[in-house]
């Protein structure tokens, strides 16, 4: 009787202990959930060892600069710098047919060269006709793609994605799908198939996006430490947001909420251990490097053509709506920094 008294007394006094060593961590998918409804900055990334940081390669555009050496054209040289920008992979083939070409193929390959850039530089627009869609089933799905659709561009494209082959590139694929699915003719059978696949693919797409930035330590400085990488993701998005409110090209309205997301990242303190302001790189590399980048030994021409393209990229919608929702992130970041 004694010894039952004690096994009992022993669990009733252990078991409480050991669900305090042994809490469960919240469930991804919960995660996910409550940044879906309430877009911040939080990270487990440094806080536990769910990732190594994965290195960064130091020269990317070895390869390229190898290209652009033997290519003899200098018109070539200068698209390929522009193209570089939109679509690194698409100026790499540009290069390197210049260095394989001769004065005979080289207009061909100018024409080429133009047309890729302003290809890749209009975002296609999604083409939703309500009243073409006489499904109910399908309209539904339809709807529901939209919702995604637009947190795909505007919100998760935000984040750094180290491997993108062109500029919105994920975000341009589902574009293009979704039209051609929509629009294209099939049984309505099949279209309700593929519309659900989609549906799948964009949602699995910003879940593993997401998933990367809140367990994986990979960054473009290759830092180990938090306080590390936000001091440098602070200073290269203060950087940034200096040049944009100098530039022309922006309007007033949109300077205000460059100042009003200037005052936010500079609330967040670089020594938070939860919040990783490196979560608005996507959006800063994405537009910035078009504010960067100086070419002054280019043609006229062709600076009027890089101008043409800053000023579709500063006046589209996927600029704008990101800007609102990195204005977003950054303010719940802030109110969340408060509550810790």
């Amino acid at each position: 009787m004694f010894l039952r008294f004690l096994i009992f007394g022993c669990l009733s006094f252990t078991l409480p202990l050991f669900s305090q060593w042994f809490a469960k961590e919240t469930p991804f998918d919960t995660i996910w959930n409550e940044f879906q409804s309430s877009p911040n900055l939080f990270s487990e990334a440094y806080s536990q060892n769910h990732s190594p940081i994965l290195r960064e390669e130091i020269s990317k555009d070895e390869e390229f600069q190898y290209y652009f050496q033997l290519c003899k054209f200098q018109e070539i040289r200068d698209l390929t710098e522009i193209l570089k920008l939109v679509s690194f992979y698409d100026a790499l083939l540009q290069i390197k047919q210049c260095s394989e070409s001769n004065a005979e193929s080289i207009k061909t390959l100018e024409k080429q060269t133009n047309k890729r850039l302003f290809d890749l530089t209009v975002f296609p627009k999604l083409e939703i006709l309500p009243t073409e869609i006489t499904n109910e089933e399908i309209f539904r799905i339809v709807r529901d793609l939209q919702r995604e659709w637009e947190k795909t561009v505007y919100l998760y494209s935000n984040f750094y994605k180290s491997h993108e082959i062109f500029f919105l590139g994920k975000e341009r694929e589902y574009t293009v799908t979704l039209n051609r699915i929509l629009y294209s003719e099939m049984p309505e059978s099949k279209r309700k198939v593929l519309l659900i696949r989609l549906l799948q693919d964009i949602r699995i797409y910003q879940k593993s996006i997401y998933q990367l930035f809140y367990y994986s330590k990979q960054n473009p400085w290759n830092d180990s430490d938090l306080s590390s990488e936000n001091e440098n993701a602070k200073l290269y998005f203060l950087r940034i947001l200096s040049l944009w409110k100098e530039d022309s090209i922006l309007s007033p309205s949109q300077n205000t909420i460059l100042n009003e997301l200037e005052s936010c990242l500079e609330t967040i303190s670089t020594d938070q251990t939860k919040i990783r302001i490196f979560g608005l790189y996507g959006f800063f590399s994405d537009y910035g490097r078009f504010s960067e980048v100086k070419f002054p030994q280019h043609k006229k021409e062709n600076l009027t053509k890089l101008e043409f393209i800053r000023q579709t990229l500063f006046q589209s919608h996927h600029f704008q709506k990101r800007l609102e929702s990195v204005v977003i992130s950054c303010k719940n970041s802030v109110q969340f920094q408060r509550e810790l």
